[in-house]
């Protein structure tokens, strides 16, 4: 329901007011830190269908070079066009250790090579097992931020095996058409059973949808080349990644293409404007049902794209000149 809907988002370094209101539960993490005077960094597991297409390795890139995450491990789950779990771990090792040329890095971890089983049934992997067993140093008043950018299969898995880590975990995830709707092409779709019973966990969730991405994540070949000009190796490699895959949507006659998956990590490093609405059901098409919602969730409905991608290739200048291989991102 928009009506009703509690904003909020933010900037690094400003907590904002929207229309009066203060930051809603459920914002940017970092904000909150900012908020409280802290500056640790955010602890983050990233579950990610990484090899689908192009958008996750430049989520895992992000999430490694930047001093403001504490990644505490990867891992790599299925998607319906024949990846596995192995694949997109071999993947996300790929951009750690042959792209980001990195010694040392946090640990890949293989996850769910399919959906749920039954609603009910967690699937068991090495991905599940860490998940749950990372969050055990978090606590109500310091999450873990999970990151599901690919099927919920192994974030469902772990919800189902310990039901107590929603006390001790925030989800952020990519996924979804729009808002009020819902629908999904590609995440959500991959596992809805997982979907909905992340929904249903209570667990606080912030969702970061296909719209908001594709309004404002969206290049053309030339976009992506004209943005990673001095950006080293790394950003030559996104580029010709970009090249080779993208410019498949054409809008006012342009051949464009979304990085979807660092909505999420924009969200958490505080450069989203979200609101706050009634947690919705997921109906068996994947559209939101709005009739008894349980809880709140937060919509990420704006990103400032300017300051974001001046961020990301900020850092990855930095990660050139500073020379990689030593973990520290």
């Amino acid at each position: 329901m928009k009506a009703g809907g509690r904003t909020t988002g933010g900037l690094v370094g400003a907590v904002m007011m929207i229309g009066g209101m203060a930051p809603a539960q459920g914002g940017s993490p970092l904000m909150e830190q900012v908020a409280a005077g802290e500056g640790k960094p955010l602890p983050v597991i990233l579950s990610t269908d990484c090899g689908t297409e192009i958008d996750d390795q430049w989520a895992v890139i992000y999430l490694t070079m930047s001093p403001e995450f504490r990644v505490l491990g990867f891992v790599g789950n299925h998607a319906r066009n024949g990846l596995t779990a192995a694949l997109a771990r071999d993947a996300v090792l790929d951009v750690l250790e042959n792209r980001l040329q990195m010694h040392e890095h946090p640990p890949v971890f293989a996850g769910s090579d399919g959906p749920l089983a039954a609603p009910d049934r967690p699937n068991d992997n090495a991905g599940v097992r860490s998940i749950i067993e990372q969050s055990k140093a978090f606590t109500p008043t310091e999450r873990l931020n999970v990151l599901i950018i690919g099927s919920h299969s192994d974030v469902g898995s772990a919800i189902l095996s310990d039901p107590t880590i929603v006390q001790r975990i925030r989800v952020v995830m990519m996924g979804f058409r729009d808002w009020p709707a819902g629908g999904d092409d590609w995440n959500v779709q991959n596992d809805p059973a997982a979907a909905r019973v992340v929904f249903e966990s209570g667990v606080p969730l912030v969702v970061g949808c296909g719209e908001v991405a594709k309004r404002h994540l969206s290049f053309t070949t030339d976009d992506v080349r004209e943005l990673m000009k001095g950006a080293g190796p790394v950003g030559h490699w996104l580029a010709e990644c970009f090249a080779n895959f993208g410019g498949r949507f054409e809008v006012r006659g342009r051949r464009i293409w979304p990085i979807w998956d660092v909505i999420t990590c924009a969200h958490l490093l505080g450069y989203t404007r979200s609101a706050v609405y009634s947690r919705p059901g997921i109906r068996e098409d994947l559209s939101f049902d709005h009739a008894q919602p349980k809880g709140e969730m937060t919509w990420v409905e704006w990103i400032d794209e300017g300051r974001l991608w001046k961020d990301y290739v900020e850092k990855l200048k930095a990660w050139e000149r500073q020379g990689t291989g030593d973990g520290s991102g």
